[in-house]
């Protein structure tokens, strides 16, 4: 497992720097700090780097709230970012609003009031010594991760039928890949939600979900830029993307 851990944080730590110009430059910097979200939370899930972390906090796996927070955050910005580029109205307002904000606000609620119902001395990644600890830790454990994947399934539910659409449309073969990556990574986080609840011999297949998830939705941000990049010429790509779909600036007003 420890393959998968470095390679998803290798991956999106790459695709972060290849964005540093576009962001420098000011050309959609809310890809860049989803890019950059994305490659905290890979960072923190990987057991040297968070116990060191945490140890600094404490040692009672404070590190592991403030990835699920964290996790919530690029969740966000990953829904608005890709309902606005796709122009899906319907998803755009459930995402942004009434609905998004409870289904949010709720499940940062849970995410505390679990954690903290729980005894998280020692510090451990993935919680896997609380878990370990037995008694009432162990029954908390997985209502604390479901709770922590309430909002992200919400979200990943909302984007895949426009994602899907895109899939199936004429768009050029690169956005129509990015589109299909970041499906499957949806679909990966719609699935993780329940697995949160599947026994403890199932875990490897928990972790190939969730990095599944993380890569689906990094690698198709990347193929949808870099798709622009070559559909016009460099000193231009925002109007490339534009041109298809990925670069709005808002959704269209009469949601065509």
């Amino acid at each position: 497992m420890a393959i998968l851990e470095w390679t998803t944080l290798i991956v999106c730590g790459v695709v972060l720097l290849v964005r540093v110009p576009d962001a420098i430059q000011g050309r959609n910097r809310i890809v860049f700090w989803i890019l950059l979200l994305a490659t905290l939370c890979s960072l923190l899930r990987i057991s040297g780097p968070y116990e060191a972390i945490d140890q600094v906090l404490g040692g009672w796996n404070a590190t592991d709230l403030i990835l699920r927070y964290l996790v919530l955050a690029v969740t966000l910005l990953i829904g608005l970012r890709v309902a606005t580029g796709l122009a899906a109205v319907r998803g755009h307002r459930l995402i942004a609003g009434a609905t998004g904000r409870w289904v949010l606000g709720l499940g940062c609620l849970a995410v505390a009031a679990t954690f903290f119902l729980m005894d998280t001395r020692g510090s451990s990644a993935g919680l896997l010594g609380v878990t370990d600890s037995g008694g009432r830790n162990s029954g908390l454990v997985p209502y604390y991760a479901a709770a922590g994947l309430t909002y992200p399934a919400f979200v990943s539910l909302v984007l895949m039928p426009p994602l899907l659409a895109t899939v199936k449309s004429r768009l050029p073969r690169l956005v129509r890949a990015g589109a299909f990556l970041m499906f499957v990574g949806a679909l990966s986080v719609a699935v993780s939600m329940p697995a949160s609840f599947a026994p403890a011999d199932w875990a490897p297949g928990q972790q190939v979900v969730i990095y599944t998830a993380v890569l689906g939705y990094v690698l198709g941000l990347a193929l949808f830029w870099f798709s622009g990049l070559i559909a016009q010429p460099p000193r231009s790509p925002r109007a490339a993307l534009h041109r298809y779909g990925l670069q709005g600036h808002g959704v269209h007003r009469n949601g065509r």
